[in-house]
Order: structure tokens, then sequence, then C-alpha cells
């Protein structure tokens, strides 16, 4: 989703391969340790904005865009020494993820990021394709010329990607522009909030489900058939065919958790 206003961001840190405390180079399952990465993007908090906000935005977009992978521990001290905020804003900005699932703590083990499960999914699904289907529909009532173009732009940009085999996480964001432009247009806040929520929650799903052959060609199918229906100004056919692609989604993420095993829990014993 798009990133906070004045909050300086190097795109160059990605993927960083098993980075479990936010900025060293160890895992639970591996241990170890070495030099200190930045898996937040070089970004630091400014002064002038609520400094929890920012922190919080920063954390969520790494665990979004996959920097910061399901499972992985988070370290007050490294989060503080990587974002300059100081270790209560750290706290609450963690809280603040906790109540929106992207991440959880544990008593005496830490907080790590949220391993998205099977039941969890089926959840955010069931609500994300009917929201997804009012969101299409509201869009072609209440959006302007410059909104729908700038969603025609949107698929097109999708396409472009897709024809030069670009990576998952790519792919992931220029969806994630299109549905920015989708929520934005349709002028309700509450539902725009509610969806981008949802989607925090599943992002690594939907990423690793990018990267399965012939996906990402199926979801410009299906994102381009939205398109269609908006540039044709049908709200019901608009409806159905974001709550198709959301189906799709659904269907290539429970297809992908049925064949992986399942992750180790850090649920108390």
């Amino acid at each position: 989703m798009a990133k906070n206003a004045g909050v300086t961001d190097d795109l160059s840190v990605r993927l960083i391969p098993r980075v479990d405390a936010v900025g060293w180079r160890s895992h639970p399952k591996t241990g170890g340790r070495s030099d200190m990465v930045d898996t937040l993007g070089g970004r630091q908090v400014q002064r002038h904005a609520p400094i929890r906000e920012q922190v919080a935005a920063i954390i969520r977009d790494a665990i979004v865009e996959m920097r910061l992978e399901p499972g992985h521990l988070l370290v007050e001290r490294q989060l503080c020494e990587m974002t300059g905020a100081s270790r209560p804003s750290v706290r609450e900005a963690l809280r603040q993820l906790e109540a929106e699932s992207l991440v959880i703590s544990v008593n005496g083990r830490g907080t790590y990021v949220a391993v998205p499960d099977l039941a969890m999914a089926r959840g955010v699904f069931e609500a994300s394709t009917e929201l997804e289907g009012v969101a299409a529909e509201v869009f072609v009532t209440r959006s302007t010329a410059d909104e729908r173009a700038a969603i025609r732009a949107a698929i097109d940009a999708f396409a472009a990607a897709v024809a030069a085999d670009e990576d998952a996480v790519e792919l992931y964001g220029l969806i994630s522009r299109f549905f920015d432009i989708l929520l934005g247009g349709t002028r309700n806040t509450v539902l725009a909030q509610m969806i981008g929520q949802l989607h925090n929650r599943i992002s690594s799903l939907v990423i690793q489900g990018l990267r399965v052959p012939g996906r990402p060609a199926r979801a410009l199918s299906e994102l381009s058939a939205i398109v269609q229906s908006i540039e044709s100004y049908d709200p019901a056919a608009s409806r159905r065919a974001a709550a198709s692609y959301a189906q799709q989604v659904a269907h290539a993420t429970f297809t992908l958790l049925a064949a992986e095993p399942a992750p180790p829990s850090h649920d108390p014993a």
C-alpha cells in the first residue's frame, strides 16, 4: 500500500533472505548472528509527525513487502536503531501492529511477524471477496475520469511487468497500486481501511502465489476484467469481476497452503 508522506524510503533493500531479528542475520530456527542489515528500507522517523504511527508504517511496509518474512523475530533495540525512534514509540507501534494481526507477542519469547495460516486466510477471503466486490461497484458510480484513467494505467503497468517477468514482490506492489486507486475512488474511507488491513494480513501469501508459474498471467486476466467492467460503466459486472478475482486469489492461496508443511509455531508450550 502507499507509503507515509515525509518519510524517506530506500527500496534498494529487498527480500533480505531469512533475517529474523530486524537488522541481524539470524533466526530462531538456525541461530547465529552477523552484521546488521537494514530490512526496513533505510527509513527513519521524522519529527513533524506522530512517531508511533511512522514506526508502525515503516515496519508494516517491511512486512507487507516481505523484507521482514513471516515468523521473524523483532528486536526492539534494533528497531530503535534503524528507525531513530525511542523504545516506548517502538513498543507502541508493535502494539498497534499486533492489533492489526501483523505481529504476535509471545510471553518470554518476544514479538514475531505473524505467520498466516489456512484458518486465518479463509476468514480474510470470506470478508475480502464481498468487500472488494462492493468497492468495485461503488468505484464505477463515484470515480472521476482521472481515476478511471489511472486504474487503466495501473493495469497496463501490471501487464508490462507480467510480460517482463518481474519478480513477485514487484508484481504485488503494482496490484497494491491498482487497489489504492480503486479504493480511493470509492470515497469511502471505512471500506478502504478495512480492505487495506485485510490485504496486509495475507500479503506474504499473495506474493508466494505470484511465484507460481502461470499465476501472474491469470491475475492479469482477472484484474483486466474488473477494468473492462468499469470502463463499460457496469457496476454489477464490476462487482462480479472483483469478487471473482478475490475468489481466484483465495483458491491459489489455499492450494499453496495445502502443499506446504505447517510452519513452526511460536505459541507457548
